[in-house]
Order: structure tokens, then C-alpha cells, then sequence
């Protein structure tokens, strides 16, 4: 009985914990997102949290370190809706247009994180910042080879043409989504996007092509 107490107490802490760390990464997008990296203190980043500043080196150990922990929150939250949305029973097409969908609906509704990645390239900030460029190239790579499996599954059924080589299509089509993600930051645009509406177009596009048919 002890041991049952012992461990749901154990448990509630952990749920604690990880609900603090979060609140402390949602914070940190906002600051980040506002100043960039190099303007950005961790001062900033605890009074938008509501917590301490010590209370940010019990989870993270500087700045650099919850800024490639900020980073990989919104990439793995990104990852983890994929997995859920995508099932094997699924068509080749059907899976692309999923991932063309929950990518450009989770990156319309995280606009904060574009501004932050914004701030890397801008600022040239990867190369000061290996761990974050490791797991980002590792993610990518995650993404990239499974929608080569995806794509070369629709040679192998008759969906997907066979003269385009694999590596063509699954570069173009990531190409795609991460373009029309752009209309996000034209002004004016922001308020008409609809990720469903793009992914379509994407589909028809990567299908059909440009040419019109007469």
C-alpha cells in the first residue's frame, strides 16, 4: 500500500515537472519569437513564465540549451501530430497530402516558431549551435526518408510515375509545402489561409502539374 502511495506521489511530481518545463519552453518561444536569439535574456523568459530565474537552471543548463529545447518542443509536437494523423491503410497520395496538411496547418498555427527559426537563419545561428543543428538534421532526415518509402510504395502500386526519379519527387513536394508556408508572413495574407485549401493545391500540382489542359 505504501509503495502505491510512494508512487502515484512519484508520478504527480514527474506530471508537475514536465508541466513547468512546458510552461517555461511556451514562454521562451513567446521571448524568442519577439527579440530573436541574440536579444532574448533569460531574465525575459522567467517573468513571462511567472517563475524564478533559478527555476529555469533546474531544467535547462543556459540559454543556448533552452533555446535548442525550444526549438525541438515545437518539432517534436509537429512529429508526434504526423504520427497520429498518418496510418498505414492510407494510400501513397492520400499519406502525402496528410503531411503537406498537418505541416502547413501546425506552422499556420505556430507563427511564433517561424519567427524564432526566422531569427536562426537571419542571425546565422547554427553554426554556434550543433546539438539543435544535429537534431534538426536528424528530424528532417526522419521526414525525408519516410516520404521516400511513402513515394516509392506508390511507384511500386501504380499511383506515382516510375520515369521521375524518388529523390526528385520527395524534394519537390517537401519544397512545396515549405514555399506556400511563406504566405503566412505576406501581409494581409495571414487571416485567408487555409492548410487544407494548400495541401489540395500541392496534390494537384505535384499530380497534374502547371499546364493547361486543353
Amino acid at each position: 500500500m505504501a509503495q502505491r502511495i510512494k508512487a502515484r506521489a512519484s508520478a504527480k511530481q514527474t506530471a508537475k515537472k514536465e508541466e513547468k518545463r512546458t510552461a517555461i519552453l511556451n514562454a521562451a518561444l513567446k521571448i524568442f519569437s519577439r527579440k530573436g536569439y541574440v536579444s532574448a535574456a533569460l531574465d525575459d523568459v522567467a517573468k513571462e513564465g511567472g517563475v524564478a530565474k533559478g527555476t529555469l537552471y533546474l531544467y535547462f543548463k543556459d540559454k543556448e540549451d533552452l533555446f535548442a529545447s525550444t526549438i525541438m518542443f515545437v518539432i517534436d509536437r509537429l512529429a508526434e501530430r504526423i504520427r497520429e494523423n498518418v496510418r498505414e491503410s492510407m494510400s501513397p497520395i492520400e499519406i502525402l497530402e496528410t503531411l503537406a496538411f498537418h505541416q502547413l496547418e501546425f506552422f499556420a498555427g505556430n507563427r511564433n516558431f517561424f519567427r524564432v527559426f526566422q531569427s536562426i537563419i537571419q542571425d546565422d545561428l547554427l553554426k554556434d549551435h550543433k546539438k539543435l543543428f544535429d537534431n534538426l538534421h536528424r528530424r528532417k532526415n526522419e521526414l525525408i526518408d519516410y516520404t521516400f518509402s511513402v513515394v516509392e510504395r506508390g511507384k511500386e502500386t501504380g499511383l506515382i510515375r516510375r520515369d521521375v526519379s524518388t529523390e526528385d519527387i520527395v524534394y519537390s513536394f517537401g519544397g512545396m509545402v515549405m514555399n506556400i508556408t511563406r504566405i503566412l508572413f505576406h501581409p494581409g495574407r495571414e487571416e485567408r489561409f487555409d492548410a487544407a485549401e494548400k495541401a489540395k493545391a500541392i496534390m494537384r500540382i505535384a499530380l497534374e502539374g502547371i499546364a493547361a489542359r486543353h
